[in-house]
C-alpha cells in the first residue's frame, strides 16, 4: 500500500507541476502549484518528515500561494497567453535537464559509495530522543535565530506591501479626516443665526 502511495503521489505532483508551467491562465496555474505542494507534502509524510510536510502546506499553500491569488485578482491584471511558438525553448531546457540529471547521477554515484556517518555514538542516540519539531525548534532558536528573525521582517515587509498595492481610494467615498476636523476654526464652522 505505501509503495502504490508512494509512487500516486509522485505521478500527480509530476502531473500538476507540468501542468503549473503550461497553463495559459495565472490563477489557474497557481491552482495546480497548489496541488504539486499538497502531493510533495503526503510524499514528506510518508518519510516521516510530519513538521516539514505542516510547514510546507501551511508556509506555501496557506500564506504566499493565497498572496499571490488575491494580488492577481486584485490587481486586475490582464491574463496573458501563452504564444504558439513555445517549442523554441524546448532545446535550452532539454540541455538544462541533461545537465541536471548527469549531476544527479554524478552525486549519486560517487558520493553516496564512499559516504560514511560522520557523527558518533552518542551523538546518534541523542538524535534519536528528539523529535523533528524539537530538534528544528533547537537549531532554529539557538543557532539560526538571526535568519528567523530576517525572514519574519521580510514576511512583515511583503504583507505590507500587498496591502498596500491593493489599497485604492475612490474620490466618491466619504472618510473621515481627523486631522482636518481638529484644524478647523471656530468662528468659521459654528454661526448663530438668531431667530
Amino acid at each position: 500500500m505505501e509503495q502504490f502511495l508512494f509512487w500516486t503521489w509522485s505521478v500527480f505532483a509530476i502531473f500538476s507541476g507540468s501542468k503549473v508551467i503550461t497553463a495559459k491562465n495565472p490563477i489557474v496555474s497557481a491552482f495546480w502549484l497548489v496541488l504539486a505542494f499538497v502531493n510533495s507534502a503526503f510524499l514528506l509524510l510518508m518519510i516521516g518528515c510530519e513538521f516539514l510536510s505542516l510547514l510546507l502546506i501551511i508556509v506555501y499553500v496557506g500564506a504566499i500561494l493565497i498572496l499571490f491569488l488575491f494580488v492577481v485578482m486584485l490587481l486586475n491584471i490582464k491574463v496573458v497567453e501563452l504564444n504558439e511558438n513555445t517549442t523554441r525553448y524546448v532545446p535550452i531546457g532539454a540541455i538544462i535537464g541533461l545537465i541536471f540529471l548527469y549531476q544527479v547521477y554524478f552525486l549519486l554515484t560517487s558520493e553516496l559509495s564512499s559516504w560514511q556517518p560522520s557523527w558518533s555514538i552518542q551523538d546518534f542516540t541523542f538524535i534519536l530522543k528528539v523529535t523533528n519539531i524539537e530538534q528544528l525548534g533547537i537549531l532554529l532558536y539557538s543557532e539560526y535565530w538571526i535568519y528567523f528573525l530576517v525572514s519574519s521582517i521580510v514576511l512583515l515587509v511583503s504583507m505590507i506591501g500587498a496591502i498596500v498595492l491593493c489599497l485604492f481610494h475612490e474620490q466618491t467615498v466619504k472618510r473621515q479626516d481627523i486631522f482636518a476636523q481638529v484644524a478647523t476654526e471656530y468662528d468659521s464652522t459654528i454661526k448663530n443665526y438668531k431667530l
